[in-house]
């Protein structure tokens, strides 16, 4: 059976485990309404996350394709939907996931599904399709740097389940596809479809260039089009990682462009790497760090540069170098592959491998900041070099993915059934 697993900081109970302590060691998530340990019945996957500073969001998909949307922690910004605000308040909820309800149907999306989620700090998106309609992205929670992407609020208004974010403006189309939507600490990038015409739109935080340029004022309150100079086009798709002040684009499978500061280096593996004739299999971006996965004929490395206060780089820093290769053991790399997930100050890597590998059965290892036991070591020491984190018994059949967010890690993986 399919189990969800979580580690790490759990001051507002957003780890799901029934507690408000911080988790050294994973545990097993709990679903509001459900056997404690289970995932709802006839979930076959979790096909979306998303963390904010003190919430998390999941969207969970079952055998016949429905999606549904469940979500833990804090919920006082309006974060989880104001169903969940008001439940929190009164205190009638355990520290459990439960499904979050917002009024669809009352603003004219009956019929809509959730085609995928997104977090900021302390606000919450989620993209909707519907068909023969074009898609909706909404969004609920704080405003504090134009993170609604409405424009601002104005005064004391009523409060909101969720607001739609308007488009219009930068495309009088109303067939609309939202390919994309990727979030950092405090910014947006959607990558959205207008007839034949793709577009990069940001909103939030802008203030280093991390949306394309520096802004009159620090932060877009309505989404604009991302100006990035001769990287990316409007005919092109693009993959996405956003830190807090910087944002990475990979067009294609090798063409990179960073945008936003690089005050503590967080540019520089772009800068070594886009030189290079080589495959990109993913780039991922922790707070102020960016990590590339490359591809090759047997072997995959991913290099990162930025800040290592934490040891979050996974290589140990020498003769002022700001990047460089992340040390995994030989024979985790070899007919092996890879996906990274990265956190706040922390990284997770999902090892599968292939026919002729040496590795028996997909594992997790990670890196970098554990101040809140989020690598589920059973302690709090940062990890300068790629550790196993998990399996940690024979119970479990597979691992499916990974996750990581601010001072949390996830896994969700199957066991024997009990």
């Amino acid at each position: 059976m399919l189990v969800l697993l979580s580690a790490g900081s759990n001051a507002q109970g957003q780890l799901g485990n029934s507690t408000l302590e911080d988790s050294h060691s994973f545990q097993t998530c709990s679903f509001v309404g459900l056997p404690p340990h289970t995932l709802p019945s006839g979930t076959k996957h979790v096909v979306g996350f998303a963390a904010g500073a003190n919430h998390t969001l999941i969207l969970l998909e079952t055998e016949n394709r429905d999606k549904t949307l469940w979500g833990v922690g804090d919920g006082r910004k309006g974060q989880l939907g104001l169903k969940y605000k008001k439940d929190t308040r009164d205190g009638r909820l355990p520290l459990l996931f439960r499904r979050i309800e917002l009024s669809l149907e009352d603003a004219g999306l009956g019929g809509y599904f959730y085609k995928s989620i997104a977090a900021t700090w302390e606000t919450s998106y989620a993209v909707l399709s519907c068909t023969g309609k074009s898609d909706v992205v909404i969004s609920f929670g704080s405003d504090d740097f134009g993170d609604l992407g409405i424009g601002g609020l104005k005064g004391k208004q009523p409060a909101k389940d969720f607001h739609v974010i308007s488009f219009g403006h930068i495309s009088p189309s109303e067939d609309v596809s939202v390919l994309s939507l990727s979030s950092g600490q405090r910014h947006v990038i959607a990558q959205l479809q207008f007839g034949s015409t793709l577009l990069l739109v940001g909103w939030g935080t802008s203030r280093h260039g991390q949306l394309g340029r520096p802004h009159d004022t620090p932060f877009s309150t309505l989404p604009q089009v991302i100006s990035v100079g001769p990287g990316p086009n409007d005919q092109d798709q693009t993959v996405c990682a956003l830190g807090i002040h910087h944002s990475v684009l990979l067009q294609g499978c090798s063409q990179l462009l960073g945008l936003g500061s690089d005050r503590k280096s967080q540019l520089q593996v772009l800068n070594a790497l886009s030189a290079q004739s080589q495959v990109i299999q993913q780039i991922d971006c922790t707070w102020n760090g960016t990590y590339i996965v490359i591809d090759g004929e047997d072997k995959w490395k991913v290099h990162s540069s930025g800040n290592n206060s934490h040891s979050q780089l996974g290589w140990t820093t020498a003769g002022g170098s700001h990047m460089g290769t992340v040390e995994f053991p030989d024979q985790q790399v070899s007919n092996t592959s890879v996906a990274i997930a990265c956190g706040s100050e922390h990284v997770l890597a999902l090892i599968k491998p292939s026919l002729d590998s040496q590795l028996q059965g997909a594992q997790v290892w990670g890196w970098g900041w554990n101040e809140h036991g989020n690598l589920g070591l059973g302690n709090t020491e940062d990890v300068p070099t790629p550790v196993k984190l998990w399996p940690r018994d024979a119970d479990v059949v597979d691992i499916h993915s990974v996750w990581a967010g601010s001072g949390t890690s996830w896994i969700l993986a199957e066991v024997a059934g009990h």
